[in-house]
């Protein structure tokens, strides 16, 4: 474990600052915790970070730089100096492991391939920490979007999890139609809108260990493959709880998140959608770029500097783009 990064308790005091942890329930060493305790303390940080650090890929339309760098000190910079800021699952996955990690969790990041369509999974292009208590080992997912789980989801196959009512949840483990030897298994995470609706499944992963040279080659795919809508449009997600304000929900802080988790916004290219325990409670499509500026703004609590305003003009991700100019 030498190899991996670790934030020293400095950098984590900023971190719990920036995800709105309570001052009275910080803690620095959960070696001294147990098994209960241990993971009572990581469903509060996941559900801060879900709230708190979005999943989005501005860093590829909103800089003019464009690079999506995984190291673990640049996460840190990147997320803890930028108001609103997270990052797609390379990084925000990366970064809430590292934190983890330095608190002392027994944790590890695993490799995941995303469900294209129906029993058609993709390569490794997704990310998941694997955190062990006692005898049972938890997924936790901050880099995937709604559906992902609002709680450590113990990998116990078959059991259904509330998600976020009237959601469901649960892994099986069990092979992917792809594989030739079907006697090899994997855990498939799966989501269903309501107890009556189909299992669809989202992603599978493994309990391997993937380590961060893994981490630094897979992120190649979503940041400049043309194949991946990442490079394309510019999309964002985070979690509300049921103490959100509907007038100014980007400025969630301590208060809100004293709250339980009741929904996610999404905004998807020109879009922006809330749901809210499973209805649909706004809906926003964008006249312009500067309509979507504000709702990363109110919404997320992002704040783009011009440089990074200037960035998106003229690119196919920019609200209602012209694409190539003729003379």
């Amino acid at each position: 474990m030498a190899d991996r990064a670790r934030y020293d308790r400095t950098q984590l005091e900023k971190c719990f600052d920036r995800i709105c942890l309570p001052k009275t329930k910080r803690m620095y060493d959960v070696s001294v915790l147990s098994d209960d305790e241990k993971l009572a303390y990581l469903s509060l940080l996941h559900k801060h970070e879900l709230v708190k650090i979005p999943w989005e890929n501005l860093t590829q339309h909103y800089s003019w730089h464009r690079v999506v760098n995984v190291e673990p000190q640049h996460l840190f910079n990147k997320i803890i100096s930028n108001p609103g800021r997270g990052g797609y699952c390379m990084e925000a996955n990366s970064f809430f492991g590292t934190v983890l990690l330095s608190l002392g969790f027994h944790t590890y990041m695993a490799g995941a391939r995303i469900c294209k369509s129906k029993g058609v999974f993709g390569g490794w292009t997704h990310v998941v920490n694997l955190v062990k208590i006692g005898g049972t080992k938890y997924v936790l997912d901050g880099g995937f979007g709604p559906q992902e789980s609002p709680k450590p989801l113990a990998l116990q196959a078959g059991v259904v999890e509330t998600h976020i009512a009237p959601s469901q949840m649960r892994v099986v483990y069990q092979p992917i139609p792809q594989f030739v030897d079907q006697s090899q298994r994997i855990w498939i995470y799966q989501h269903r809108r309501n107890e009556t609706a189909e299992w669809a499944d989202m992603y599978c992963f493994t309990d391997m260990e993937f380590t961060t040279n893994d981490i630094t080659s897979m992120n190649f795919s979503p940041w400049i493959n043309p194949q991946s809508f990442f490079t394309h449009k510019v999309v964002a997600v985070r979690f509300t709880t049921d103490r959100s304000s509907a007038d100014e929900p980007g400025a969630d802080g301590e208060a809100e998140l004293e709250g339980e988790v009741d929904g996610s916004l999404v905004l998807n290219q020109d879009v922006l959608k809330w749901r809210r325990k499973g209805e649909k409670v706004l809906e926003w499509t964008f006249k312009d770029d500067g309509e979507r500026v504000e709702a990363l703004r109110k919404y997320f609590g992002i704040v783009l500097v011009r440089e990074d305003l200037d960035a998106i003009k003229g690119t196919a991700a920019e609200v209602a783009a012209k694409g190539m100019d003729h003379d």
